[in-house]
């Protein structure tokens, strides 16, 4: 189940069109010589939309030797946690660099580019983050094209630039994103007998602010013996652990999500008394991302049913 807090986006953004067109390269990276291989970038803009902010930064690749070469580049997003694939993105992760998420991608179809071809590939990004009245900017990604043959072709710089609710790009102020979380989790219900000799525990998660996050885990404590974490629901395939993600992917500021645990019922009947507790936790690459309030990051229960 999910919910929406806060104030709906505007008819403005309802009546905008999210299509972001080819607006030619906005950088390139210099030559050494007329027949070097280049490379150059498209403008990111991105969109507003019910869901955040989505964009795509097309990277094109142009053989100007005369013989066949392989290329890929190597990308550093410019909002940490911003990469949302893409099917012609080919990406594959490749870590962090000063907080911002790195990916090595591929040409799409195929690596190589004959003599004189040219070859464009396109990477996906949305920020989770409330749409604005103003347009914003946001500098810190970067490009760089690689031959397999010759090596690096250079480096190119690239910002997001999101454009405002009435259309507007320019006069952008800068896109500050929060640094800390702001989760939280409270049981909404009894817990209630499941299927498989499960007992179903209901929560409710909130996400407010915009820090990264790559995910949202639940892990439960104090586990009485023959005790864990089979799945969810909504269902996200199977845990068999104390730890579970939150499914439904990931929360946007004001999002609230309801979620039951289904845990396995103890060995001994008499410890489903036992108090357990499950922390909400926000993640980001290998990291525990730190929270405003850690007090509402945790909730205890127990698997006993409540008495009539």
């Amino acid at each position: 189940m999910y919910r929406k807090t806060g104030t709906l986006l505007t008819a403005a953004l309802l009546g905008l069109t999210a299509t972001i067109g080819w607006a030619g390269p906005a950088a390139a990276a210099p030559s050494a010589s007329a027949d070097a291989p280049t490379f150059s970038l498209s403008r990111l803009v991105l969109e507003p939309t019910e869901r955040g902010y989505r964009g795509s930064l097309r990277v094109t690749i142009t053989n100007n030797s005369d013989s066949t070469q392989g290329f890929y580049f190597r990308i550093r997003e410019a909002v940490a946690a911003s990469f949302s694939g893409g099917v012609e993105s080919r990406c594959e992760s490749d870590g962090v660099e000063e907080g911002l998420l790195v990916r090595t991608c591929s040409l799409p179809r195929s690596s190589s580019l004959a003599a004189g071809e040219s070859r464009r590939a396109t990477v996906e990004f949305q920020v989770l983050t409330t749409p604005r009245s103003y347009p914003m900017i946001a500098a810190g990604g970067l490009v760089t094209a690689y031959s397999y043959e010759t090596g690096s072709l250079g480096t190119v710089p690239f910002s997001a630039q999101f454009r405002s609710l009435d259309g507007k790009l320019a006069r952008p102020q800068t896109y500050v994103q929060d640094t800390q979380a702001n989760a939280s989790v409270e049981v909404i219900g009894p817990v209630t007998d499941g299927p498989e000799n499960t007992r179903r525990v209901p929560l409710r998660v909130r996400y407010a602010g915009d820090a990264r996050q790559l995910g949202n885990s639940l892990t439960a404590t104090q586990l009485p013996a023959g005790s864990m974490i089979l799945y969810t629901d909504p269902h996200d395939g199977p845990v068999y652990g104390p730890q579970a993600f939150v499914p439904g992917g990931l929360l946007m500021p004001g999002e609230e999500r309801d979620v039951a645990l289904f845990i396995s019922r103890p060995t001994d009947p008499a410890d489903e008394s036992t108090p357990i507790t499950v922390e909400l936790a926000t993640h980001y690459w290998m990291e525990t991302v730190p929270d405003v309030d850690p007090s509402d990051n945790t909730v205890t229960f127990s698997l006993a049913l409540p008495t009539s």
